[in-house]
């Protein structure tokens, strides 16, 4: 604060020079006053953008939630831009070591006894730890008997324990948390569908679903498979199709002398579906729109952001085709590697990476990372809708599973050897 002190003298009779001087004086303060009066205006406009610019931010960083007709609609506004506290986790234990081979994990659950129920897809057999990490029971085995398995591709609690959905034999079998088989439901001959995904079932019948990876071959370029939406009223009855979803993206080639090929384009999109007992979660990779559905298909809770979408870069592109040359191997055909130099790739990431459901519909998002990035943000979305922290995991770890204070991951080494990795989630680390 600037303070201006000047006094008037009595009024005398005074020489030209004399009125000169005062004049020069008289205008020295006004120019003084004009300066401060404008110094004083920018710092109160600057004070004011400052403000404002604070408030943006904190606008950004706070999700909004509301309700409408039984809706819950979360919004996140720009993920990369939320504030939210980093959250602790311990490791509980690790198959690795263990002397436990794993063979394609397709799926796992953490059970309400602390165990941890693992789909061995290639072994046919569901895996069930104890707490500490010791292997509790075997599940399973190749077969078409009571409690045997085809081909596992979903893992859904129930109230009792848990169910096993068999695609090749279009059976749902349910076992207690023991691993204890209880009994097995048929899909009627007229509406077992053998790619069908599980996502969703309830006390009262209901099951929710869709088809899984489709097998067509397509002439060359990319395009996305799609997937209805599946609601039964029991698995005995035709389903009611309640929408059609975009699903994985492929990258379609020909083979010298005819045939196909079909891989996954770099930075390619992905349908979300991921169950939780009675509850569903759908969205798609392109967007960030997520939305949680009951086994009934009733729309309960949507979360919606923006992230991800950056351009894909010159050297992404570069260390991309790489990577999977160096896959590969030196024995691939010269036609087929020259397909993967030439394979055709989105221009942009993906809104996010991928997401997965909890108890109370509570939400796991994993946020899009750029190419070699060591890790990768996973968003923490709460019961109540809030954001209750992130984590930081491997870029490469797939999230199997989450509960209110517990996660599973899985890893994949340069010789594709499998780990699975229970985690204790704490309080955040402020």
């Amino acid at each position: 604060m600037y303070t201006i002190h000047y006094s008037v003298g009595r009024r005398a009779k005074r020489s030209s020079g004399d009125a000169a001087l005062l004049e020069c004086r008289g205008r020295f303060v006004h120019g003084l006053l004009v300066l401060l009066s404008v110094g004083f205006l920018c710092s109160a406009v600057a004070a004011c953008n400052d403000a404002k610019s604070e408030r943006d931010v904190q606008a950004r960083n706070v999700v909004q939630i509301s309700d409408s007709a039984g809706i819950t609609d979360i919004s996140l506004g720009r993920v990369e831009e939320l504030a939210a506290p980093e959250l602790a986790a311990e490791l509980v234990f690790s198959t690795r070591g263990l002397g436990i081979e794993l063979f394609w994990v397709g799926d796992a659950l953490l059970l309400g006894n602390g165990r941890l129920a693992v789909a061995n897809t290639g072994e046919s057999e569901v895996l069930i730890f104890s707490a500490d990490g010791s292997l509790a029971t075997r599940v399973g085995g190749e077969g078409e008997g009571p409690g045997e398995f085809s081909e596992i591709t979903t893992l859904l609690a129930t109230e009792a324990g848990f169910l096993v959905y068999d695609s090749r034999l279009a059976r749902l079998s349910e076992f207690a948390e023991t691993g204890r088989f209880l009994t097995s439901t048929r899909l009627d001959p007229e509406s077992a569908i053998v790619s069908l995904r599980p996502l969703a079932t309830d006390t009262a019948g209901h099951v929710l679903a869709i088809l899984g990876e489709q097998r067509f071959f397509l002439p060359e370029g990319m395009k996305r498979d799609t997937t209805p939406l599946l609601s039964f009223t029991n698995l005995g009855a035709e389903p009611e199709t309640l929408g059609l979803l975009p699903a994985k993206e492929w990258s379609y080639g020909s083979i010298p002398g005819g045939g196909a090929t079909r891989s996954e384009p770099a930075f390619g999109r992905d349908i979300v579906a991921k169950g939780f007992g009675d509850r569903a979660l759908i969205g798609d990779t392109d967007v960030l729109s997520l939305s949680v559905y009951g086994a009934d298909g009733r729309l309960t809770r949507r979360i919606r952001g923006t992230g991800g979408g950056w351009a894909v870069t010159a050297e992404e592109i570069e260390a991309s085709r790489a990577e999977r040359l160096a896959r590969l191997g030196s024995d691939a055909p010269e036609w087929y590697r020259q397909s993967v130099e030439n394979a055709p790739h989105r221009d942009t990431h993906p809104a996010f990476h991928s997401a997965l459901l909890g108890p109370d519909e509570m939400v796991w998002i994993g946020l899009a990372a750029r190419l070699g990035e060591e890790t990768r943000r996973w968003l923490v979305i709460g019961a109540d809708g809030q954001l209750r922290g992130w984590l930081a995991l491997p870029a490469t770890a797939s999230v199997l599973a989450v509960d209110a204070d517990r996660f599973a991951t899985l890893l994949r080494d340069a010789n594709d050897e499998e780990e699975v990795r229970l985690y204790s989630l704490g309080p955040s680390r402020r």
